[in-house]
């Protein structure tokens, strides 16, 4: 029987192997790999691809999971202050928040669009709330505009978006993560722009938001031995890293489309059997899983069963809500009905640049057989 992977990372590696080959090799004969041109040159690239010729500046750091902590940092959140975001995300987002000494505040999902529910927010605003981390998950935004809308009586609480899942979506035509006063990536290999190893970065709207995020990512310090900002870390996107990254970015929109139709396939061919995420209006995904729920916990053990018997690998995104995860017992924990039940009915299905046809049919059909 044949395996049907749920991401081989090593097809997509192959897609550009002579590409990554060449830029890692004149990297490291170039003698420079930390803050140097291949890290200011993807900087440069991706805030082009993000705001054009529009005002801001991305600064590269050591994970998806840094960005959010320098973007907290970077608005003195600490101990006593409170970030409100959603329990369905992964893990590293409360992670972050948790690092600055913070209290995350959680609240529920829209029980249709699967992300943070803006009619959900307004009663977890207190005078402690310094944050409201917007996660745009598998691909779907947050309506930002609700958000920001409610905040606007709210001048000290600034907007954050986790665009670890959404690089390359949009909002009425705005990219995901330009939108808030920062917005977070990942590059997590498995990510719309994947690098071979850990990477993040912070998209700022002013120099003066960034000069403090890049400050903060090296110690503190403006220049060598010279720290003017507290809490500074040790965060930094390395340069090989950035020669692979710039590489993957200049495929994203290509990529993108090839996901959509792998994602449009399912939809028509599935849709009367499973539910499906529904798309945030004004929304234009750059799909980064493709996530079905089922009716209940039980039909969706069963699915994952069968499927697995048939040699299709699949995955849950995400089993085990954040709120009730040991780690984050100190929440501040609103109504997670909603997130509750759809924890429990969830599967994440093949869907990638190393899928092929073939292999997406004989996923269908497994589906299919199981319902039949």
């Amino acid at each position: 029987m044949s395996h049907i992977p749920f991401f081989d990372l090593k097809r997509v590696y192959e897609i550009q192997k002579k590409q990554i080959q060449n830029a890692v090799l004149e990297t490291l004969e170039s003698g420079h790999y930390i803050l140097g041109n291949k890290g200011k040159q993807f900087e440069q690239e991706m805030k082009d691809a993000l705001a054009g010729e529009s005002p801001g500046e991305v600064v590269g750091c050591n994970s998806g999971t840094d960005a959010i902590q320098l973007a907290l940092l970077a608005l003195n959140v600490g101990v006593g202050d409170e970030v409100i975001t959603v329990s369905h995300t992964a893990i590293p987002t409360l992670t972050a928040i948790q690092s600055t000494g913070a209290t995350p505040v959680l609240v529920d999902i829209h029980p249709e669009t699967w992300v943070f529910d803006p009619k959900r927010l307004q009663e977890a605003i207190t005078p402690k709330t310094k944050a409201v981390i917007g996660v745009h998950l598998y691909g779907n935004m947050v309506d930002i505009f609700s958000i920001q809308k409610i905040l606007a009586g709210h001048s000290t609480i600034a907007v954050i978006e986790d665009c670890a899942q959404s690089q390359g979506s949009s909002l009425n035509g705005k990219q995901a993560g330009t939108l808030g006063r920062f917005g977070t990536y990942s590059f997590y290999p498995t990510k719309n722009v994947g690098a071979l190893g850990d990477g993040g970065a912070v998209f700022a709207k002013t120099p003066e938001d960034a000069s403090i995020l890049k400050q903060l990512r090296y110690y503190g310090q403006k220049d060598r031995y010279h720290a003017d900002i507290p809490r500074g870390v040790n965060s930094r996107l390395d340069e090989i890293q950035a020669a692979i990254l710039s590489i993957r970015l200049k495929s994203l929109n290509a990529e993108s489309a090839q996901k959509q139709k792998q994602v449009d396939r399912y939809r028509s061919e599935l849709g009367k059997l499973v539910q499906f995420q529904k798309v945030t209006e004004t929304c234009t995904p750059a799909w980064h899983l493709c996530v079905i729920a089922l009716e209940s916990n039980a039909v969706r053990e069963k699915l994952k069963s069968h499927l697995d018997g048939e040699g299709v690998q699949t995955l849950i995104h995400y089993p085990i809500p954040t709120h009730l995860q040991p780690a984050f017992k100190g929440a501040r924990k609103m109504n997670l009905e909603t997130t509750e039940s759809l924890a429990g009915r969830i599967l994440s299905l093949p869907m990638n640049l190393g899928l092929t046809e073939n292999e997406q049919t004989k996923v269908i059909e497994s589906i299919r057989r199981f319902f039949n």
